[in-house]
C-alpha cells in the first residue's frame, strides 16, 4: 500500500510538472482615435504581447482621457499612451498608479486657414484656439508654449476642445481661429488648405533649451497589477518595443494594420504609417525620466497640474527587466 501511495503521488507530481504554464492575463486600454489608433492597431494584429507568453484583453475607448480612469477604478492594467498630464496628475494625487514608459511624442503643428489673418504665433491673442480636450497632454503643452513664449495666459484666448476630424471642420467653417492638430492627420487633409505658423517641436525646445520634443502619451500600470505580476510587467513592455521596432520597419504591413482597423483608405493609411518613426517611442531611459520631469515642471508653471511628482510615480523596473526579452 506504502509503494502504491508513493508511485501515486509521484504521478500526480508528474502531470503537474507536465501541464502548461497558465498564460499571465493582462487588459490593455487605448484611446479609438488619434495616434494612440496607429500603435494600438499594430500591437492588436501582429499579436505582439500574445507572442509574449500573454493573455491579453484589449479594451478600445472613444475619450483620450478614459484609459486613465479606467485604470483607477481597476478596470484596465496597462494603458498604451494615457495623456501626460493626466499622468502626473492622477500621480500627484496618490492614486495607486505608475508611469513606466514615454510612447507618444507630441508632433504637433499650429495651423491656421490658409486665407488667415492670422500670421504668426504672437497673434493667437484674443483668438479661438482648437485642440485636445482640457486635462490632455496636447491641451497642457499648448498652454505652456503660449504663456511661457508669448505671454498669452490662459484667459486671453479661447480653447475649443475636440478631436482632430472635428477641429478641422471647424477651421474650414472658420468657427476657429487657429489649432493644435497632429502632423497624421493634417497629412490625411489633402483637400483643406492650412497653413503652419508654429510646431510643438520648435515651441517646446524654447522652452526647455533642449533638444527632445514634449511627451505626448505615456504608458501607465496599475500598482497592484504591477506588483502581483513583476514578469508580466517586462513582457507587456517587450511587446511595445517589438511593436515600435516593426512598425519602423514594416510601414505596408502599418497601413494594412490601419486600413483593417480604423477602415481608411489605403493611400490614408499609407501616410500615417510613414509618420511612425516620428510619432511613437517606447522607452524609459535616465533621459526620458529627465523630459518627463521637465514637462511636469513646465505644465506646474502654467497651472496645468500642481503639487510635486513623487520619484516612485517614474517606474524603470519593468523596462529595464524587458531588456533581456527578445
Amino acid at each position: 500500500m506504502k509503494r502504491i501511495a508513493v508511485l501515486a503521488a509521484a504521478f500526480a507530481a508528474a502531470l503537474v510538472a507536465a501541464a502548461p504554464a497558465q498564460a499571465e492575463k493582462v487588459r490593455i486600454g487605448y484611446w479609438s482615435s488619434g495616434v494612440s489608433l496607429g500603435f494600438g492597431a499594430v500591437l492588436e494584429t501582429g499579436k505582439f504581447m500574445e507572442k509574449q507568453g500573454l493573455e491579453v484583453e484589449y479594451l478600445k475607448f472613444p475619450d483620450v482621457n478614459a484609459p486613465t480612469k479606467a485604470l483607477a477604478a481597476g478596470a484596465i492594467d496597462f494603458a498604451i499612451g494615457a495623456p501626460a498630464a493626466g499622468a502626473f496628475s492622477v500621480a500627484v494625487d496618490g492614486l495607486p498608479l505608475s508611469i513606466v514608459l514615454a510612447t507618444q511624442v507630441a508632433e504637433l503643428d499650429f495651423v491656421v486657414p490658409e486665407d488667415s489673418p492670422v500670421k504668426t504665433m504672437a497673434d493667437l491673442k484674443g483668438k479661438k484656439v482648437g485642440g485636445s480636450p482640457a486635462g490632455s497632454a496636447t491641451a497642457a503643452i499648448t498652454s505652456a508654449i503660449l504663456a511661457t513664449n508669448y505671454g498669452i495666459k490662459t484667459g486671453e484666448y479661447e480653447a475649443v476642445p475636440g478631436n482632430d476630424p472635428r477641429l478641422a471642420q471647424f477651421l474650414v467653417q472658420k468657427d476657429i481661429d487657429a489649432a493644435a492638430l497632429r502632423t497624421v492627420t493634417i497629412a490625411l487633409l489633402k483637400d483643406v488648405k492650412l497653413r503652419k505658423i508654429g510646431t510643438f517641436r520648435e515651441e517646446w525646445t524654447k522652452i526647455t533649451k533642449q533638444p527632445a520634443p514634449p511627451v505626448l502619451g505615456v504608458g501607465v500600470m496599475r500598482n497592484d497589477w504591477l506588483k502581483a505580476n513583476p514578469e508580466a510587467a517586462a513582457k507587456v513592455i517587450a511587446g511595445m518595443r517589438n511593436a515600435y521596432e516593426f512598425g519602423k520597419a514594416d510601414k505596408t504591413a502599418v497601413a494594412a494594420a490601419l486600413a483593417a482597423a480604423a477602415n481608411m483608405k489605403d493611400e490614408d493609411a499609407k501616410a500615417y504609417a510613414a509618420l511612425w518613426d516620428g510619432i511613437y517611442t517606447v522607452s524609459m531611459e535616465p533621459a526620458d525620466i529627465a523630459s518627463l520631469k521637465a514637462e511636469f515642471d513646465v505644465f506646474k508653471t502654467v497651472g496645468a497640474v500642481k503639487g510635486e511628482l513623487p520619484d516612485a510615480a517614474l517606474a524603470t523596473a519593468p523596462y529595464e527587466a524587458s531588456k533581456a526579452i527578445k
